[in-house]
């Protein structure tokens, strides 16, 4: 009821009078409500002067200074904020064309601080820059931190994201879009990351089941899509991620290719995959992944090497192809400050009279390990080292197997020069340090099967 209108205890009035009474009080509000608008109006600073804001306060929580280009809001029909232009001052700077930030009026009035909406535009994220954030945590700043509000249970209820590109320690560029729906505890309910513009697709949905911290990862690579599973776990004050999937017929070089990688093999595999990363939140957690993977691929090709060729010249000699009758072994790859390292184990490959074992490790694109080729129907062993990079690898004797493979070739050109390599190189590893290795078990092998390519 407006302020001096009759209390209900009084006698009935005449509905004109009464009806003044509203609309003179309507009036007021009106006028009050101008007047509290056009105050506010006056108070509120600019919007250049709310991107310099909004900016510095951004570079106090990140520890690097951050610029906003241009700042947008509006109030009605829900309250809204855009940001044009933002990046970090920054050598190699993160940057974002456009973010929306949409919020519901009924969690400002309540003094939530939530978001229904966060969505990103046209953003550059080099993985480089990431390392000098300084991230100020929130409770540092205690229950001032948020002003007069409070976090909600879900401060982000949807976030989406287009042409975000990661761009790696190595300069590659790659372009990534989705989405996630949260739950409270920032525990996502469903979720979708692809490569924009990769083809065959490469994307991972997930889908919470019920209440727990467990989803179901559905990976589509190379042609297929194969069901997974993902699960949280909190020990103490860390977290730990896990998950697993089977995986079959995935197309090697469509899955290489949808992240711009070209792949040394082709075929398709087949196999398991295990993950695991611990950290003091999730994010952290993310940081740290280690997966492990057994493999094997049918009818496998070396692209890039003749294994023949190699093992005949030394290693002087190992461009072309090798068709493989099978391909198999483990690989491992764990997060680094330096780059991902991938290691690869147990590696065994056989091609006609060829059986090929060996080990490798992979980081910035730099490659190193050890093979051993057996042929003549497997009762010689030749040892091979590799090196280089990933686009120019080289193929090498040890210094060790070399003397012996040049006293091999004086003896019986071919066979004698592996024979003498294996000879040199065991001598090597018995008085000359190094881990001592059995040679291969003999066996009895097909005829060569050259490539026809």
């Amino acid at each position: 009821m407006p302020p001096g209108a009759p209390p209900a205890a009084r006698a009935p009035v005449r509905h004109g009078h009464a009806l003044r009474w509203v609309l003179g009080g309507a009036a007021v509000l009106c006028a009050a409500g101008l007047a509290a608008a056009g105050a506010l109006w006056w108070w509120l600073p600019d919007d250049e002067a709310l991107a310099r804001r909004l900016g510095d306060g951004a570079g106090d929580w990140l520890g690097v200074p951050v610029t906003v280009d241009r700042l947008q809001w509006q109030l009605l029909p829900m309250p809204r904020v855009v940001l044009h232009g933002v990046h970090t001052e920054q050598e190699a700077p993160i940057s974002a064309d456009r973010i929306v930030a949409e919020a519901r009026w009924s969690d400002l009035l309540h003094r939530r601080l939530a978001l229904s909406l966060l969505r990103l535009e046209g953003a550059a994220i080099p993985q480089l820059s990431l390392s000098q954030f300084k991230v100020r945590k929130a409770e540092e700043d205690g229950p001032a931190g948020f002003g007069p509000f409070t976090l909600a249970d879900v401060p982000v209820a949807h976030a989406e994201w287009q042409g975000v590109r990661w761009i790696g320690r190595q300069g590659r560029d790659l372009a990534y879009g989705g989405s996630v729906d949260f739950d409270p505890g920032w525990r996502p309910r469903t979720g979708l990351l692809e490569r924009e513009g990769a083809s065959p697709p490469a994307r991972l949905a997930i889908a919470r089941e019920g209440g727990q911290d467990a989803w179901r990862a559905d990976v589509t690579a190379g042609g297929r899509t194969e069901a997974g599973r993902l699960r949280l776990q909190q020990i103490g004050s860390r977290y730990r991620i896990t998950g697993e999937v089977d995986f079959s017929g995935v197309d090697v070089v469509g899955l290489m290719g949808a992240f711009e990688r070209r792949s040394i093999v082709a075929g398709r595999a087949s196999g398991h995959t295990d993950l695991i990363a611990e950290g003091a939140d999730p994010a952290e957690a993310a940081q740290a992944l280690q997966t492990r993977t057994r493999f094997t691929v049918d009818r496998a090709k070396l692209l890039t090497f003749d294994l023949e060729a190699a093992v005949r010249s030394a290693g002087r000699e190992h461009g072309g192809t090798t068709q493989l009758d099978s391909l198999a072994g483990i690989v491992r790859t764990e997060a680094d400050a330096g780059g991902t390292i991938v290691r690869y184990s147990d590696l065994k490959a056989t091609s006609g009279a060829l059986t090929a074992t060996g080990d490798a490790v992979v980081q910035n694109r730099r490659v190193g390990g050890h093979a051993a080729v057996d042929l003549v129907d497997g009762i010689v062993g030749v040892p091979l080292e590799f090196g280089g990079t990933v686009s120019d690898p080289t193929l090498s004797l040890p210094p060790a197997a070399l003397a012996g493979a040049a006293v091999g070739t004086a003896v019986a050109p071919g066979v004698g020069t592996a024979l003498g390599a294996r000879i040199g190189e065991t001598v090597r590893r018995i008085f000359g340090g190094g881990e001592k290795q059995e040679p291969p078990a003999p066996r009895r092998l097909p005829p060569v099967r050259r490539d026809s390519d």
